[in-house]
């Protein structure tokens, strides 16, 4: 494995990792069957054998085993030693029929040869056979413990393997194209929310400094654009990859074992400023340590991050970690995801999916094809991780399968494969990810914050809500340069928007994806008022029950944000104004009218805004906004809002 390199683990292992991290148990003089009763010119060839294993040259070996059983094709000890051989020099048809002529001849001459005959099996795709071999194997007393261990792993593999490969799932991956691709390793996708944008890391381990940079391209029309290294601003003299963009693509979290930092490889982010990269920042102590931190990824709200560590406290080797942001947004302390979704073995790449519950990532430990296959995992209704579920063959195979990315609608995979290259090499593809493998339905909001009468950018504060629950989902800031803000949000269900910035009234908007096309982003231009006397700002967020003044409980984020202007702004009176449509009784609407803007007033009042800066007052039907002469301009007319009377 190349020094410090970001992956953890070189690609394209079989199973056979598992077999050959264990001891070879080729024959010593204690542990050998027949050698009195073999032939002098078998025991002659025998001992040359022997020689040649004893000055490391293993396959040089082979000739003088097979002539020794040409001369005596009763001579265990040699079947046995040329078993191994032939397993480790992959001449896997050829083991196993040394070993079960071997067996033929004394079933329990040795036990680690069933173990072994059983790696032949497996890298023959013979599963049936590899089970019962490791069965066999088990059978025997007194055997050492992570013999014991590894053979019970390999056992549930091959168990997976064979259903699997009988119940292949859909699968056609697609190269991405040599505007992407290159005589490198290319690997590590990292995508925006719209899908547009594709950041990855090419890794040149053929030159004589070989590297790893960023390096990004742009869907145009229907093609990607030649990608381009990423600069300086990002890229370094160091390895620098396992990266994680914002849906957005304004922020960056990434592995590299640039000087400086805690351990071997560190976590850092970078944001982007006016068109560039600002120096990326080592993330710090609480989240690095001295051991391994790489391959990140960050949640869709920017609050979680989840990554790979080799510290202590983990379940043996590299596991997936988390930490989330706290209220004054440092990053609190990594807590272990648990033995649900770590083992004793690696588990590697972890992505999150923009709808928060579904968690990919890649495992040596769970069962499935034999090396690092793709799993998925979601969060229950107690939000704990479910039982990790294997995305099948042919997604998952031999190799390892891992560094990959979802799109923001849960339907594509893209992923870093050998497939079609040279062994070693590595391109980018993507594929259709089966239904039931799919992450909860995700969507986007975006749009661009402006002032209403400038049309200058603004930084705002922007929050989402959860109407059915009231709960804040998400909360974030505009680009300052643009104005831009993007978020991702659950499909199906209905949101309100609150935003604001001082020295401006707060905005409110209300809107449903019940019926949103989930491919398409949902758009919201915010245009901010100016505080100032005679502006008026129409509550959008306020809501009572029908026919009613009881205000709901979802109400009160808009509430709070209307006190927390005045309180911002000390001078500031008001007037709140209810409104009804043409529905109905007038004097009836009159005085429904100013009961909510009552309500209103006494909720502020409850929260500490003097009652001298405050008045109310009804007006029905007078001042509609939109006709009355369908639901839509009715639902707009029914409102609350308030005017600034004097600042």
């Amino acid at each position: 494995m190349m020094k410090n390199s970001i992956i953890l683990l070189v690609f394209t292992f079989s199973l056979s990792i598992f077999f050959v991290t264990l001891s070879s148990s080729k024959c010593s003089a204690q542990n050998c069957h027949n050698l009195l009763n073999a032939s002098k010119r078998a025991l002659k060839y025998y001992y040359e054998g022997k020689d040649l294993l004893d000055a490391q040259k293993d396959v040089e070996a082979i000739k003088p085993f097979e002539q020794s059983v040409a001369e005596d094709p009763m001579f265990i000890d040699a079947w046995l030693m040329l078993g191994e051989l032939y397993n480790e020099t992959h001449q896997y048809e050829k083991a196993i029929t040394a070993f079960e002529t071997s067996f033929a001849l004394k079933p329990d001459a040795r036990s680690s040869s069933y173990y072994f005959v059983a790696e032949s099996f497996w890298n023959l795709d013979d599963y049936k056979n590899t089970i019962g071999a490791l069965n066999k194997y088990l059978s025997f007393t007194n055997l050492p413990l992570e013999w014991i261990m590894n053979s019970n792993h390999i056992l549930a593999n091959a168990k997976f393997a064979m259903e699997a490969v009988k119940n292949p799932v859909p699968f056609n991956p697609i190269n991405l194209g040599d505007s992407i691709n290159s005589k490198y390793l290319d690997l590590f996708p990292s995508l925006t929310a719209d899908e547009n944008t594709l950041v990855f890391m090419r890794r040149d381990p053929y030159g004589k400094d070989w590297n790893e940079d960023f390096y990004i391209s742009y869907f145009v029309k229907d093609h990607w654009t030649k990608a381009r290294n990423m600069g300086d601003g990002l890229n370094s003299l160091y390895q620098d990859g396992a990266m994680s963009i914002t849906n957005k693509g304004n922020e960056m979290y990434f592995a590299s074992d640039r000087k400086g930092g805690f351990g071997s490889v560190d976590i850092y982010y970078s944001q982007r400023k006016n068109g560039k990269w600002l120096l990326p920042v080592n993330l710090g102590a609480t989240i690095n340590s001295v051991a391994w931190e790489t391959q990140p990824t960050i949640s869709a709200d920017g609050k979680t991050l989840y990554f790979v560590s080799t510290r202590p406290g983990g379940y043996g080797g590299s596991d997936i970690w988390m930490t989330t942001k706290n209220l004054k947004g440092h990053w609190n302390f990594p807590i272990n995801l648990g033995s649900t979704i770590n083992t004793k073995y690696e588990e590697q790449t972890p992505f999150i999916h923009s709808d928060g519950q579904t968690l990919y990532f890649s495992s040596f430990g769970h069962p499935g094809m034999g090396s690092a296959d793709i799993f998925y995992s979601r969060k229950d209704s107690l939000i704990k991780w479910t039982n990790p579920i294997n995305l099948g063959y042919p997604i998952n195979t031999k190799n390892e399968e891992n560094s990959f990315t979802v799109s923001l609608d849960g339907k594509h995979v893209y992923y870093s494969s050998e497939k079609g290259k040279e062994k070693g090499d590595l391109d980018l593809f993507y594929f259709d990810l089966p239904e039931g493998a799919r992450p909860i339905p995700v969507t986007y909001l975006n749009g661009i914050i402006t002032n209403i009468f400038s049309g200058e950018f603004l930084s705002a504060d922007v929050q989402l809500i959860n109407l059915e629950t009231g709960n804040l989902i998400n909360s974030f800031i505009s680009d300052a340069s643009t104005g831009e803000y993007l978020i991702s949000i659950p499909s199906g269900k209905n949101y309100a928007l609150n935003v604001s910035k001082g020295g401006f009234l707060f905005h409110s908007e209300n809107f449903s994806l019940a019926d949103h096309n989930q491919s398409k982003p949902f758009q919201l231009n915010i245009k901010l008022q100016p505080v100032k006397t005679g502006e008026i700002v129409v509550l959008k967020n306020i809501f009572f029950e029908s026919n009613s003044f009881d205000l709901k409980k979802e109400s009160t984020i808009e509430l709070d944000k209307l006190a927390q202007l005045l309180k911002d702004n000390a001078s500031m009176k008001i007037e709140i104004g209810g409104h009804t449509d043409n529905i109905g009784n007038d004097d009836s609407n009159q005085k429904l009218s100013e009961n909510r803007a009552k309500a209103v007033n006494d909720y502020l009042l409850k929260v500490g805004i003097i009652a001298a800066r405050l008045t109310y007052k009804g007006y029905g039907k007078v001042k509609p906004i939109s006709s009355n002469d369908n639901e839509d301009g009715r639902a707009q007319n029914r409102r609350t809002e308030f005017t600034v009377t004097s600042m």
